[in-house]
């Protein structure tokens, strides 16, 4: 039955990504493209962004601070504040801002709850490949079931906050350009085309690697319970 699971779920990983058409290469270059990061530079820094964007959506309690040693930006529920990381450097910052300006007014219960059940999941995937390593596991077949259940319940929430930040991050960022006059309307326009051509690859991206990594960790464990 974990020979049949895993050849199953490796199947499932080769036809999603094909059909995702994922085109890395591009998604960088669009990402990198130099004109656009140089008027990007017109606008004030990250931090001020993100007190702009607050402010603009009405969020008066959310805090922000700024990790130069790391590159990701993110929003943490539990503490109900914004960590920017180092992304001086690119005009996706200005929507990356964005994206996590309007995690903080998701709804808080599906936040947190998101949060604890996601660690929840990590650690009961952990725990049982270790007893499996064991051999305390007695119904390995049981407790991939109930681990598909429980992705399935990740994988539902997660996407759910996570597309509908996306989708709504690049107007609010021109929302927040055009009112913020930093830049012209023509340069406004090229930043939110490259919105739009890099939105095309990294909603299907996110979407296919939180797949992905589900299907990864089911075939992890099958093998595990196959060869112990």
């Amino acid at each position: 039955m974990e020979l049949i699971i895993i050849i199953v779920a490796i199947t499932a990983i080769i036809v999603i990504y094909s059909m995702m058409n994922m085109k890395i290469k591009e998604l960088k270059a669009i990402a990198l493209n130099q004109e656009l990061n140089e008027i990007a530079k017109k606008l004030p820094t990250n931090k001020e962004i993100c007190e702009q964007i607050l402010k603009k959506i009405g969020n008066k309690t959310t805090q922000i601070e700024e990790n130069e040693n790391s590159e990701v930006t993110l929003y943490i529920a539990v503490q109900d504040k914004i960590t920017i990381g180092n992304t001086h450097d690119s005009f996706t910052r200005i929507q990356t801002v964005a994206h996590e300006c309007l995690h903080s007014i998701q709804d808080k219960k599906m936040l947190i709850f998101n949060f604890i059940f996601s660690n929840i999941y990590l650690a009961f995937f952990i725990i049982i490949c270790i007893l499996t390593i064991c051999k305390k596991l007695s119904n390995e077949i049981m407790y991939s079931n109930i681990f598909l259940i429980l992705s399935f319940i990740y994988y539902v929430i997660r996407v759910f906050l996570e597309n509908d930040a996306m989708i709504k991050a690049q107007f609010l960022a021109r929302e927040y350009m055009q009112e913020s006059k930093y830049i012209d309307n023509y340069e406004i326009d090229k930043i939110y085309h490259g919105f739009e051509e890099l939105n095309k690859g990294c909603i299907k991206g996110t979407n296919c690697s939180l797949f992905i990594g589900i299907m990864i960790k089911l075939v992890i464990f099958n093998v595990l319970a196959l060869i112990f």
